[in-house]
């Protein structure tokens, strides 16, 4: 690995630790119904060469890859560009490239790719808008910007609330924006929105916290935050809800897709 001394170095080893923990996981999940209504929604060709960003295991980008000439998958957490290769390799996806790389600091020419996208990634960033300007600068003239994240509610105290959970679940969590700033910071690198869909995307509480290795008093705590709310405590912006015998709460993903002028 090589040594990190960019300003983004703290949140960079935070995001490495904990996703080295949970590459494995991440390295399991499969192509699904809701990440193909992503796909569904980039307005991919034949001929794109694409680029994703902060790609983790490059689940998106193997996602894309069928559909388009070549992807290049980019992230800091060797652990999972290697479960995205071991992947890549097992589904006999050809046109794929996993590099190492900072999202804030991408190391392609200005204007390289048809189609820049990231996944699950903005939460992450300390800067969100450096990356996203990142990403228009190496996304050529009329080429595509895509963001998919989940989303926070507008509302800033609800926001702080659901914002606060998910960081006791996962430390590298820096903050879900609600859907006015993300699509404002998009916009603001110079990409014009051409679409903007959202979904509700179910999740088992066991499961996420599983994945993320959630245990002792912060697992509890999360519990006690939803249960809470099922029971008429305060809204944790989490939309729990109880379903065969199960606890489930509900992310928003937001898609965002833009042309660079």
């Amino acid at each position: 690995m090589k040594e990190d001394s960019s300003p983004y170095q703290d949140q960079h080893d935070a995001i490495r630790a904990e996703f080295a923990r949970q590459a494995e996981s991440w390295g399991r999940d499969r192509i699904d119904a809701d990440l193909l209504w992503v796909v569904d929604r980039l307005g991919l060709r034949p001929g794109f060469v694409v680029l994703d960003v902060a790609a983790g295991t490059g689940l998106l980008g193997r996602a894309i890859a069928p559909r388009v000439k070549e992807v290049i998958a980019v992230d800091i957490t060797p652990e999972m560009l290697a479960h995205g290769r071991q992947e890549a390799d097992r589904e006999g996806i050809g046109n794929i490239r996993f590099e190492e790389g900072a999202a804030e600091d991408l190391r392609y020419p200005s204007a390289s790719f048809d189609m820049v996208v990231t996944r699950f990634s903005v939460h992450h960033f300390k800067s969100p808008g450096v990356v996203i300007r990142e990403m228009a600068r190496v996304c050529r003239l009329q080429g595509s910007v895509a963001v998919i994240d989940i989303v926070s509610p507008e509302d800033e105290q609800l926001a702080a609330r659901y914002n606060r959970l998910e960081r006791i679940r996962d430390p590298s969590h820096s903050r879900a924006l609600p859907p006015g700033e993300l699509k404002g910071l998009i916009e603001a690198s110079g990409i014009r929105i051409s679409g903007d869909d959202f979904r509700d995307v179910p999740n088992d509480l066991t499961e996420w916290l599983d994945r993320s290795r959630t245990e002792g008093r912060s697992r509890e705590e999360i519990l006690e935050g939803l249960r809470g709310e099922l029971t008429g405590g305060a809204p944790t912006g989490m939309r729990p809800f109880e379903a065969g015998g199960r606890l489930l709460f509900t992310h928003t993903w937001e898609v965002l897709v833009g042309v660079k002028e």
